[in-house]
């Protein structure tokens, strides 16, 4: 079962927003995470059609308050065939195009499960491009570089070597992953502030075509050491339609990063990022809320009618979720549409929604 105590540190990194913590107070004696998690429950997403009521009645889990040992292998057991027989009944109801559970943690040491759901008729959330099928080769092997990088930075984390939560620093303009904080790190940074610029256009090219989602993923982690966010964002964009959850996850990131850190007005385009805020995961509409967010703290309003036209009802679903990798970026668009904040009151923001809409033919 160790794989699922993997998957859990794994999903922690792709879940962190475009929120930069502070860099974190390095302990003198760093220890390995705590194994021990309380199970806050089950929250479902996306389904227009079937009752939130029945979807949870066909899922078996544990009761929320339930406390969760990642050592304890037996429990591990017996929570993932839950996970298993709850899908099957999901699936045998025929009602949905999509299904995912994801199980997901917080800092303070709570976990729950999401169950992502697209409706049959709704195919439309998934407007994916297709698998591209090409070989790139590794420019000066600066995709090898950062795997290697990316080992000793996990290695790191599981040893509590390096902070659990929040990122270190780096010197790419756009922002960064993990950090290059420890000594072990630090020295693999200059490979990409130097290799990266002058290879723009070949890693731009295995984002495109290359077959190998990991290779994809690589190349669009190195491209934030572009000095021009323009340049950043015309790279990233197409590969909001990627097929694989991992890439698109990380190109909305890098695009709100991008997008806080510049402040220009209309440095991402709107469209693609209303269109993510509908994709199937958690991730994609996360990264896609924390892109929005920064769009309107670069240019207010503006968008108003289409943020809500396009998007209202997927934000106000999000802001009435209990965790706050929805409802967080969900809250602060609809904060500032609508001049209050309702908080976590989802009633509330209904109530606000449909009157700010306005009558629908």
């Amino acid at each position: 079962m160790k794989r699922f105590v993997v998957s859990l540190a794994l999903l922690a990194g792709c879940t962190t927003t475009t929120q930069q913590a502070a860099p974190p107070v390095k302990a003198e004696a760093p220890q390995p995470p705590e194994p021990i998690y309380v199970f806050q429950g089950v929250e479902v997403f996306g389904s227009r059609k079937v009752p939130k009521e029945k979807l949870l009645a066909l899922i078996t889990l544990p009761a929320p308050g339930t406390r969760l040992d990642a050592k304890n292998e037996q429990q591990q057991k017996e929570f993932v065939a839950n996970l298993v027989e709850s899908k099957k009944r999901l699936t045998e109801t025929g009602a949905f195009a999509f299904i995912r559970m994801t199980v997901g943690q917080s800092q303070n040491r709570t976990m729950g499960v999401t169950v992502d759901l697209v409706d049959v008729g709704d195919e439309w959330r998934m407007p994916f491009n297709p698998e591209p099928t090409g070989e790139v080769a590794d420019p000066e092997g600066l995709l090898a570089a950062w795997s290697d990088y990316l080992k000793t930075f996990w290695k790191l984390r599981n040893q509590g070597a390096v902070p659990e939560w929040g990122m270190g620093t780096c010197r790419a303009p756009m922002g960064c992953y993990g950090g290059f904080d420890h000594p072990e790190l630090a020295p693999l940074e200059q490979r990409f502030l130097d290799g990266v610029p002058r290879n723009a256009d070949a890693l731009v090219r295995v984002l495109r075509e290359d077959k190998d989602s990991g290779k994809r993923m690589h190349a669009l982690m190195l491209l934030t050491y572009l000095s021009s966010p323009e340049q950043l964002v015309e790279a990233l964009l197409p590969s909001v339609r990627d097929p694989d959850q991992g890439v698109r996850n990380e190109a909305l990131r890098r695009l709100g990063s991008a997008q806080e850190k510049s402040k220009k007005p209309g440095l991402v385009p709107i469209e693609p990022v209303l269109e993510a805020l509908w994709y199937p995961l958690a991730t994609d509409r996360n990264k896609a809320g924390w892109t929005l967010v920064h769009i309107m703290e670069a240019e207010g309003t503006v968008h108003r009618q289409q943020i809500l036209d396009k998007a209202g009802e997927v934000l106000v679903e999000m802001a009435g979720m209990r965790s706050d990798l929805d409802h967080a970026p969900a809250r602060k668009v609809l904060a500032q549409l609508a001049g209050q904040d309702f908080g976590d009151d989802g009633a509330a923001w209904r109530r606000w929604f449909e009157q700010a809409r306005g009558p629908r033919p």
